[in-house]
């Protein structure tokens, strides 16, 4: 058995050729996770570790495997720079065709349709709830009337400042 006497020339005993992609690591790792350089630069796990110990570097915390979506959860942001951004926009309209741009059409409808229908059930279910409300209040002492009125001012306030 060898013993490794080469401390000073190799301080995190990693191969030499190893040492040239730390500056690549440390530019991949604002916009990648650890688990994605790993891949991309074929270093092996403990390598990288030892690298990201030595060097302090931070990589991107949310993992996202290749192949799939970005998550709503991951900030758009953080994801991807500017220039990859617009690369991107311009590939997606370049290969976008009349369909895409119909379908596209009909889905936002469809949309705001649907948008348009949850808000007048919502405000038919606040009429329905203000009539019940209605209906409680009658036959009430003039303590419990004064009250009501009071209520009925602070829910109109709020409803004015809800409204601006």
């Amino acid at each position: 058995m060898k013993k490794n006497n080469s401390k000073s020339g190799n301080p995190l005993n990693i191969k030499q050729s190893t040492y040239e992609l730390i500056p690549k690591i440390k530019e991949l790792s604002k916009t990648m996770s650890q688990k994605e350089v790993q891949e991309k630069l074929k270093i092996n796990k403990k390598t990288l570790k030892k690298i990201k110990d030595a060097e302090n570097i931070n990589f991107r915390t949310t993992y996202l495997p290749f192949g799939i979506a970005p998550k709503k959860s991951i900030p758009y942001a953080e994801r991807y720079t500017a220039k990859e951004k617009s690369e991107m926009y311009q590939k997606r309209k370049s290969n976008e065709t009349e369909d895409d741009i119909l379908d596209k059409r009909e889905r936002d409808k469809k949309y705001y349709q649907e948008l348009k229908k949850d808000k007048k059930r919502f405000e038919k279910k606040q009429q329905r709830d203000q009539k019940s409300a209605i209906s409680r209040w009658q036959n009430l002492s003039e303590k419990d009337w004064e009250l009501k009125k009071q209520r009925d001012r602070e829910y109109q306030a709020k409803r004015k400042e809800r409204l601006n």
